[in-house]
């Protein structure tokens, strides 16, 4: 996946500050200062997120929307911005903006809302996902291996999507909780009940392609491992 992100943000110490988050958590961030300078990186190349500050020197950020989306419809656009009021946020969005981030913010919900918005798109962009001998049809939620259709229940579908769209990265339990059940979850103190879902995962991967994908990193989670 495509993990390149063009930060286009005035304030040079809050643009260090997420590009050096961004960049430590698997990013590629590419930073602009002004409308212009954003408007000559984002021609050369595609960004799957541009995030996108309205007050800049040379212009209004609402109107890059329309350029960004003329170029690269594909490319997620999320406006963060000092300004608060309700028309700003309704603006953007009906400009074409995907999410709308007030100021001051967490960079953790940041990340969070890039990730969300990654997600979508690679879904709506990429309804085949492939992964060594089994390929994922996420329109209609099936997945075949080996040529051949296999039934998940709808969590295991889900977290083998998501381990499939992280392969080789180490996917804590809280993660793998927050994503498929929701951080709210009842069960999510309980080690028992993610390891029964994953064990049952292994399994029917394991029976079907003979390969033991999900390895148990001890102390800290989960890892689906390219053979």
């Amino acid at each position: 996946m495509n993990k390149k992100i063009l930060l286009i943000e005035d304030d040079l110490i809050l643009q260090q500050t997420i590009a050096d988050f961004l960049n430590s958590s698997g990013f590629e961030c590419i930073c602009a200062s002004t409308v212009k300078e954003g408007k000559q990186f984002f021609d050369k190349t595609f960004y799957p997120v541009i995030l996108l500050d309205l007050s800049l020197p040379d212009g209004d950020g609402l109107d890059c929307i329309s350029f960004i989306k003329s170029i690269w419809n594909d490319s997620g656009v999320i406006i963060i911005s000092a300004r608060d009021k309700l028309e700003d946020r309704v603006d953007g969005l009906n400009l074409g903006a995907d999410d709308y981030l007030v100021k001051p913010f967490h960079l953790s919900e940041l990340y969070a809302r890039i990730n969300a918005l990654l997600r979508r798109n690679f879904h709506s962009q990429a309804s085949i996902i492939h992964f060594e001998n089994i390929e994922i049809e996420t329109q209609d939620r099936s997945v075949k291996i080996a040529g051949e259709y296999v039934d998940f229940s709808k969590k295991e579908y889900d977290l083998l999507l998501y381990f499939i769209e992280n392969k080789n990265r180490v996917l804590t339990k809280e993660s793998l909780f927050e994503h498929v059940w929701g951080e709210n979850s009842v069960f999510m103190d309980n080690s028992d009940f993610i390891y029964t879902h994953i064990n049952r995962l292994r399994k029917k991967l394991k029976k079907h392609t003979g390969e033991n994908y999900i390895k148990t990193v001890h102390g800290f989670g989960y890892k689906l491992e390219i053979h």
